[in-house]
């Protein structure tokens, strides 16, 4: 079981990372400009596509497990991290900055903050309230 929910959260994290490349290419070439897709852009889309059809296999043999549960509390625990490490992240930035001419990695880090915001609540509202409990119980041990 621990293999499969490794590698469920492996799929998830590879699939989160695609996502914000392909967004942060998309975001590069609209505020800077750019009418031609780079060869960086193409590539990640298609690390995309090849993401989704990865973590869609993997969903359709968890959704009768009870390690989906797992799958859920333990990515939404991951992502609440990730959020509480924002603050270090983004502090050198405002996010009401220009993004032309803000550095490549400002732009990468905004992404992927709003990515992990969003993923994370569409989480939270799709958790039952077992997983809710559970997940709750999970955030107060690791704030402590």
């Amino acid at each position: 079981m621990a293999n499969r929910l490794t590698h469920a959260l492996l799929l998830l994290q590879r699939l989160a990372y695609a996502r914000i490349l392909c967004e942060f290419h998309r975001q590069r070439q609209v505020h800077g400009g750019g009418a031609m897709s780079p060869p960086e852009a193409v590539t990640a889309c298609r690390r995309l596509r090849s993401c989704e059809a990865n973590w869609e296999h993997c969903r359709t043999e968890l959704v009768d497990s009870p390690l989906a549960a797992s799958v859920r509390v333990a990515r939404a625990l991951h992502l609440q991290r990730m959020l509480g490490s924002a603050a270090a992240r983004l502090a050198p930035w405002n996010d009401r900055s220009d993004l032309a001419s803000s550095p490549p990695s400002h732009l990468f880090e905004w992404v992927s903050h709003d990515y992990e915001r969003l993923e994370l609540a569409e989480l939270e509202d799709a958790m039952t309230p077992e997983e809710t409990a559970l997940y709750a119980q999970s955030l107060e041990s690791l704030l402590r």
